[in-house]
Protein backbone atom coordinates (compact mmCIF):
# COMPACT_ATOMS: atom_id res chain seq x y z
CA UNK A 1 0.00 0.00 0.00
CA UNK A 2 1.27 3.47 -0.84
CA UNK A 3 1.02 5.14 2.57
CA UNK A 4 4.10 7.39 2.77
CA UNK A 5 2.64 10.08 0.59
CA UNK A 6 -0.74 10.85 -0.97
CA UNK A 7 -1.18 12.21 -4.47
CA UNK A 8 -1.94 15.75 -3.25
CA UNK A 9 1.37 15.79 -1.39
CA UNK A 10 3.61 14.78 -4.24
CA UNK A 11 1.74 16.87 -6.85
CA UNK A 12 2.19 19.74 -4.42
CA UNK A 13 5.88 18.88 -4.08
CA UNK A 14 6.28 18.96 -7.85
CA UNK A 15 4.63 22.39 -7.99
CA UNK A 16 6.89 23.62 -5.18
CA UNK A 17 10.00 22.40 -7.01
CA UNK A 18 8.68 23.58 -10.41
CA UNK A 19 9.32 20.08 -11.75
CA UNK A 20 8.77 19.71 -15.47
CA UNK A 21 7.43 16.15 -15.29
CA UNK A 22 6.06 13.52 -12.92
CA UNK A 23 5.99 9.82 -13.88
CA UNK A 24 3.84 7.26 -12.09
CA UNK A 25 3.01 3.60 -12.58
CA UNK A 26 2.29 0.49 -10.55
CA UNK A 27 5.19 -1.19 -8.75
CA UNK A 28 7.58 1.78 -8.91
CA UNK A 29 8.13 4.93 -6.89
CA UNK A 30 6.84 8.13 -8.45
CA UNK A 31 9.62 10.01 -10.24
CA UNK A 32 10.02 13.74 -10.76
CA UNK A 33 12.13 15.58 -13.36
CA UNK A 34 13.69 18.87 -12.29
CA UNK A 35 15.98 20.86 -14.63
CA UNK A 36 16.17 17.84 -16.89
CA UNK A 37 17.23 15.41 -14.13
CA UNK A 38 14.89 12.52 -13.27
CA UNK A 39 14.91 11.23 -9.69
CA UNK A 40 12.71 9.08 -7.45
CA UNK A 41 10.45 10.82 -4.96
CA UNK A 42 10.43 9.91 -1.28
CA UNK A 43 7.47 7.52 -1.43
CA UNK A 44 6.61 3.84 -1.48
CA UNK A 45 6.09 2.02 -4.77
CA UNK A 46 2.65 2.78 -6.15
CA UNK A 47 -0.13 0.20 -6.03
CA UNK A 48 -2.70 -0.58 -8.68
CA UNK A 49 -5.52 0.69 -6.45
CA UNK A 50 -3.65 3.97 -5.94
CA UNK A 51 -3.23 4.47 -9.71
CA UNK A 52 -6.86 3.57 -10.42
CA UNK A 53 -8.04 6.03 -7.75
CA UNK A 54 -5.78 8.78 -9.12
CA UNK A 55 -7.08 8.21 -12.65
CA UNK A 56 -10.60 8.55 -11.23
CA UNK A 57 -9.60 11.98 -9.92
CA UNK A 58 -7.86 13.25 -13.05
CA UNK A 59 -9.92 11.73 -15.88
CA UNK A 60 -13.64 12.25 -16.41
CA UNK A 61 -15.90 9.37 -17.35
CA UNK A 62 -15.53 9.86 -21.11
CA UNK A 63 -11.74 10.06 -20.81
CA UNK A 64 -11.63 6.89 -18.71
CA UNK A 65 -13.69 5.08 -21.34
CA UNK A 66 -11.32 6.28 -24.07
CA UNK A 67 -8.31 5.18 -22.03
CA UNK A 68 -9.79 1.71 -21.57
CA UNK A 69 -10.62 1.48 -25.27
CA UNK A 70 -7.57 3.14 -26.88
CA UNK A 71 -5.01 2.33 -24.11
CA UNK A 72 -3.58 5.86 -24.06
CA UNK A 73 -5.02 9.38 -24.03
CA UNK A 74 -3.75 12.97 -23.85
CA UNK A 75 -5.59 15.53 -21.74
CA UNK A 76 -5.18 18.70 -19.72
CA UNK A 77 -5.89 18.99 -16.00
CA UNK A 78 -6.05 21.88 -13.53
CA UNK A 79 -5.13 21.42 -9.88
CA UNK A 80 -4.23 23.96 -7.21
CA UNK A 81 -4.40 26.76 -9.74
CA UNK A 82 -1.88 25.09 -12.10
CA UNK A 83 -2.41 23.46 -15.49
CA UNK A 84 -0.94 20.09 -16.38
CA UNK A 85 -0.63 18.19 -19.65
CA UNK A 86 -1.17 14.51 -19.02
CA UNK A 87 -0.58 11.35 -21.02
CA UNK A 88 -2.45 8.44 -19.43
CA UNK A 89 -1.46 5.04 -20.77
CA UNK A 90 -0.98 1.38 -19.89
CA UNK A 91 2.29 -0.46 -19.36
CA UNK A 92 2.43 -4.18 -18.61
CA UNK A 93 -1.33 -4.04 -18.22
CA UNK A 94 -1.27 -1.39 -15.48
CA UNK A 95 -2.33 2.28 -15.66
CA UNK A 96 0.46 4.85 -15.85
CA UNK A 97 0.66 8.64 -15.98
CA UNK A 98 3.16 11.08 -17.47
CA UNK A 99 2.27 14.48 -16.05
CA UNK A 100 3.83 17.71 -17.32
CA UNK A 101 3.57 20.84 -15.20
CA UNK A 102 3.00 23.90 -17.37
CA UNK A 103 4.47 27.28 -16.36
CA UNK A 104 2.29 29.33 -14.03
CA UNK A 105 2.07 32.01 -16.70
CA UNK A 106 3.05 32.28 -20.33
CA UNK A 107 6.67 33.47 -20.33
CA UNK A 108 7.89 36.08 -22.77
CA UNK A 109 10.19 35.21 -25.65
CA UNK A 110 12.93 37.17 -23.90
CA UNK A 111 12.50 35.15 -20.70
CA UNK A 112 12.80 31.96 -22.73
CA UNK A 113 16.03 33.16 -24.34
CA UNK A 114 14.37 32.68 -27.72
CA UNK A 115 16.39 33.80 -30.77
CA UNK A 116 15.85 37.32 -32.07
CA UNK A 117 14.41 35.90 -35.29
CA UNK A 118 11.07 35.61 -33.47
CA UNK A 119 10.83 39.41 -33.39
CA UNK A 120 11.22 39.45 -37.15
CA UNK A 121 8.58 36.74 -37.56
CA UNK A 122 6.03 38.87 -35.70
CA UNK A 123 5.86 41.05 -38.81
CA UNK A 124 5.19 38.09 -41.12
CA UNK A 125 1.48 37.96 -42.00
CA UNK A 126 1.38 34.68 -43.92
CA UNK A 127 3.43 31.55 -44.44
CA UNK A 128 4.46 28.49 -42.43
CA UNK A 129 6.58 28.64 -39.28
CA UNK A 130 7.79 25.29 -37.96
CA UNK A 131 9.01 24.94 -34.38
CA UNK A 132 10.88 21.68 -34.00
CA UNK A 133 12.66 19.65 -31.36
CA UNK A 134 12.44 16.44 -29.40
CA UNK A 135 9.87 15.87 -26.66
CA UNK A 136 10.59 18.18 -23.73
CA UNK A 137 12.43 20.80 -25.79
CA UNK A 138 9.94 23.56 -24.99
CA UNK A 139 8.21 23.80 -28.37
CA UNK A 140 4.72 24.37 -26.97
CA UNK A 141 5.90 27.05 -24.55
CA UNK A 142 7.83 28.87 -27.27
CA UNK A 143 4.80 28.87 -29.58
CA UNK A 144 2.59 30.09 -26.71
CA UNK A 145 5.04 32.92 -25.97
CA UNK A 146 4.96 33.98 -29.64
CA UNK A 147 1.14 33.86 -29.75
CA UNK A 148 0.95 35.88 -26.53
CA UNK A 149 3.16 38.60 -28.04
CA UNK A 150 0.87 38.73 -31.07
CA UNK A 151 -2.04 38.92 -28.64
CA UNK A 152 -0.56 42.09 -27.11
CA UNK A 153 0.48 43.74 -30.37
CA UNK A 154 -1.84 42.66 -33.20
CA UNK A 155 -5.58 42.52 -33.89
CA UNK A 156 -5.86 38.96 -35.16
CA UNK A 157 -8.29 36.07 -35.10
CA UNK A 158 -6.12 33.23 -33.77
CA UNK A 159 -7.28 29.61 -33.97
CA UNK A 160 -5.41 26.89 -32.08
CA UNK A 161 -5.81 23.17 -32.79
CA UNK A 162 -4.33 21.19 -29.92
CA UNK A 163 -4.20 17.78 -28.26
CA UNK A 164 -4.88 18.84 -25.54
CA UNK A 165 -5.24 22.63 -25.05
CA UNK A 166 -2.30 23.51 -22.82
CA UNK A 167 -2.14 27.28 -22.41
CA UNK A 168 -5.45 29.13 -22.18
CA UNK A 169 -5.04 32.58 -23.68
CA UNK A 170 -6.80 35.64 -22.27
CA UNK A 171 -7.93 37.78 -25.19
CA UNK A 172 -6.19 41.17 -25.32
CA UNK A 173 -5.90 42.58 -28.84
CA UNK A 174 -6.79 39.24 -30.46
CA UNK A 175 -9.89 37.04 -30.70
CA UNK A 176 -9.21 33.39 -29.84
CA UNK A 177 -10.80 30.11 -30.91
CA UNK A 178 -9.02 27.34 -28.97
CA UNK A 179 -10.08 23.88 -30.12
CA UNK A 180 -9.17 20.53 -28.57
CA UNK A 181 -8.92 17.13 -30.25
CA UNK A 182 -11.68 14.81 -29.09
CA UNK A 183 -13.71 17.67 -27.63
CA UNK A 184 -14.03 20.20 -30.45
CA UNK A 185 -12.79 18.22 -33.46
CA UNK A 186 -11.92 14.63 -34.38
CA UNK A 187 -9.18 14.95 -37.00
CA UNK A 188 -6.41 17.52 -37.43
CA UNK A 189 -6.49 17.64 -41.23
CA UNK A 190 -10.28 18.00 -41.31
CA UNK A 191 -10.17 20.65 -38.57
CA UNK A 192 -7.53 22.58 -40.51
CA UNK A 193 -9.74 22.60 -43.58
CA UNK A 194 -12.80 23.73 -41.64
CA UNK A 195 -10.75 26.39 -39.85
CA UNK A 196 -10.20 28.15 -43.18
CA UNK A 197 -13.94 28.97 -43.18
CA UNK A 198 -13.55 30.70 -39.81
CA UNK A 199 -11.48 33.49 -41.43
CA UNK A 200 -8.43 33.22 -39.15
CA UNK A 201 -5.33 35.39 -39.40
CA UNK A 202 -3.20 32.86 -37.51
CA UNK A 203 -3.57 29.11 -37.04
CA UNK A 204 -1.49 27.30 -34.43
CA UNK A 205 -1.33 23.52 -34.82
CA UNK A 206 -0.01 21.71 -31.75
CA UNK A 207 1.73 19.09 -33.89
CA UNK A 208 1.63 18.09 -37.55
CA UNK A 209 1.45 14.31 -37.59
CA UNK A 210 0.67 13.23 -41.15
CA UNK A 211 0.88 14.15 -44.81
CA UNK A 212 -2.72 15.38 -45.05
CA UNK A 213 -2.25 17.78 -42.13
CA UNK A 214 1.00 19.08 -43.64
CA UNK A 215 -0.59 19.53 -47.06
CA UNK A 216 -3.54 21.41 -45.53
CA UNK A 217 -1.20 23.59 -43.43
CA UNK A 218 0.76 24.54 -46.55
CA UNK A 219 -2.47 25.27 -48.41
CA UNK A 220 -3.58 27.55 -45.56
CA UNK A 221 -0.22 29.33 -45.64
CA UNK A 222 -0.56 29.79 -49.41
CA UNK A 223 -3.98 31.37 -48.93
CA UNK A 224 -2.57 34.22 -46.83
CA UNK A 225 -2.72 32.80 -43.28
CA UNK A 226 0.17 32.58 -40.83
CA UNK A 227 0.44 28.94 -39.75
CA UNK A 228 2.50 28.01 -36.69
CA UNK A 229 3.12 24.31 -36.07
CA UNK A 230 5.51 21.89 -34.39
CA UNK A 231 7.35 18.79 -35.56
CA UNK A 232 9.40 16.22 -33.65
CA UNK A 233 12.63 16.79 -35.57
CA UNK A 234 16.02 17.86 -34.25
CA UNK A 235 17.46 20.16 -36.94
CA UNK A 236 16.59 22.36 -39.89
CA UNK A 237 17.92 19.75 -42.31
CA UNK A 238 16.01 16.89 -40.67
CA UNK A 239 12.83 18.99 -40.67
CA UNK A 240 13.05 19.59 -44.42
CA UNK A 241 13.67 15.89 -45.02
CA UNK A 242 10.74 14.99 -42.78
CA UNK A 243 8.32 17.25 -44.66
CA UNK A 244 9.34 15.76 -48.01
CA UNK A 245 9.34 12.23 -46.60
CA UNK A 246 5.71 12.49 -45.47
CA UNK A 247 4.66 12.15 -49.11
CA UNK A 248 5.03 9.48 -51.82
CA UNK A 249 8.21 9.80 -53.88
CA UNK A 250 6.21 10.74 -56.99
CA UNK A 251 5.06 13.91 -55.19
CA UNK A 252 8.44 14.99 -53.79
CA UNK A 253 9.26 17.58 -56.44
CA UNK A 254 5.84 19.25 -56.09
CA UNK A 255 6.02 19.19 -52.29
CA UNK A 256 9.53 20.69 -52.26
CA UNK A 257 8.35 23.55 -54.49
CA UNK A 258 5.28 24.18 -52.32
CA UNK A 259 7.28 23.98 -49.09
CA UNK A 260 9.90 26.41 -50.46
CA UNK A 261 7.17 28.90 -51.40
CA UNK A 262 5.27 28.91 -48.11
CA UNK A 263 8.07 28.46 -45.57
CA UNK A 264 8.56 31.54 -43.38
CA UNK A 265 10.99 29.94 -40.95
CA UNK A 266 12.20 26.86 -39.09
CA UNK A 267 13.29 27.18 -35.47
CA UNK A 268 14.81 23.94 -34.21
CA UNK A 269 15.43 24.06 -30.47
CA UNK A 270 16.60 22.08 -27.48
CA UNK A 271 17.04 22.88 -23.81
CA UNK A 272 20.53 22.41 -22.35
CA UNK A 273 21.97 22.86 -18.81
CA UNK A 274 22.72 26.46 -17.88
CA UNK A 275 25.11 27.91 -15.31
CA UNK A 276 22.33 29.01 -12.93
CA UNK A 277 20.80 25.61 -12.19
CA UNK A 278 18.49 26.21 -15.13
CA UNK A 279 18.07 25.11 -18.72
CA UNK A 280 18.72 27.46 -21.61
CA UNK A 281 17.43 27.59 -25.15
CA UNK A 282 19.77 26.41 -27.91
CA UNK A 283 18.22 27.14 -31.30
CA UNK A 284 19.04 26.73 -34.96
CA UNK A 285 17.19 29.20 -37.21
CA UNK A 286 16.40 29.26 -40.91
CA UNK A 287 14.33 32.15 -42.31
CA UNK A 288 12.75 32.64 -45.72
CA UNK A 289 15.41 33.63 -48.21
CA UNK A 290 15.93 33.23 -51.97
CA UNK A 291 18.96 30.97 -51.51
CA UNK A 292 17.21 28.80 -48.88
CA UNK A 293 14.11 28.47 -51.07
CA UNK A 294 16.23 27.43 -54.05
CA UNK A 295 18.06 24.79 -52.00
CA UNK A 296 14.76 23.39 -50.67
CA UNK A 297 13.34 23.18 -54.21
CA UNK A 298 16.37 21.12 -55.23
CA UNK A 299 16.25 18.96 -52.09
CA UNK A 300 19.89 19.76 -51.26
CA UNK A 301 19.12 20.21 -47.57
CA UNK A 302 22.70 19.73 -46.34
CA UNK A 303 23.49 23.10 -47.94
CA UNK A 304 21.05 24.95 -45.66
CA UNK A 305 23.78 25.26 -43.01
CA UNK A 306 25.82 27.49 -45.32
CA UNK A 307 22.76 29.74 -45.80
CA UNK A 308 22.33 30.08 -42.05
CA UNK A 309 26.03 30.88 -41.66
CA UNK A 310 26.05 33.56 -44.34
CA UNK A 311 22.82 35.28 -43.24
CA UNK A 312 23.38 35.71 -39.52
CA UNK A 313 22.80 39.45 -39.85
CA UNK A 314 19.24 38.63 -40.91
CA UNK A 315 18.51 36.59 -37.77
CA UNK A 316 19.52 33.14 -38.98
CA UNK A 317 21.87 31.07 -36.87
CA UNK A 318 23.46 27.65 -36.76
CA UNK A 319 23.39 25.58 -33.60
CA UNK A 320 27.20 25.86 -33.31
CA UNK A 321 27.10 29.67 -33.43
CA UNK A 322 24.27 29.76 -30.88
CA UNK A 323 26.30 27.47 -28.62
CA UNK A 324 29.32 29.78 -28.92
CA UNK A 325 27.15 32.78 -28.04
CA UNK A 326 25.80 31.04 -24.94
CA UNK A 327 29.34 30.23 -23.78
CA UNK A 328 30.50 33.80 -24.37
CA UNK A 329 27.55 35.10 -22.34
CA UNK A 330 28.45 32.69 -19.49
CA UNK A 331 25.01 31.13 -19.85
CA UNK A 332 26.56 27.65 -20.16
CA UNK A 333 29.74 26.06 -18.85
CA UNK A 334 32.72 24.99 -20.91
CA UNK A 335 31.83 21.36 -20.11
CA UNK A 336 28.34 21.86 -21.52
CA UNK A 337 29.81 23.52 -24.61
CA UNK A 338 32.16 20.57 -25.09
CA UNK A 339 29.32 18.07 -24.69
CA UNK A 340 27.05 19.66 -27.30
CA UNK A 341 29.67 20.93 -29.72
CA UNK A 342 30.09 18.76 -32.78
Amino acid sequence: MCNCIDWQSFIGKAIEKEASDIHMTVGQKPHMRCQGVLSAMDADSLTESFMVDLCEVILNENQRERLTRERDIDLSWTYSGRRFRINAYYQQGFPALAIRLLPERIPSLAELGAPRAWQKLKDVDHGLILVTGRTGSGKTTTMAAFIEELNREKSYHIVTLEDPVEYVFEAKQCFFSQRELGKDFEDFAQALRSTLREVPDVIMVGEIRDAMSMKTAMMAAESGILVLASLHTSSVEETSLRVEGMFPMAEHEIIRAQFADVLAGIISQKLIPGTKQNRVNLSEVLLKDYAASNIIRQGKYAQLTSVMLSHQQDGMQTREKALDDLLQANAISRDTWNYYHG
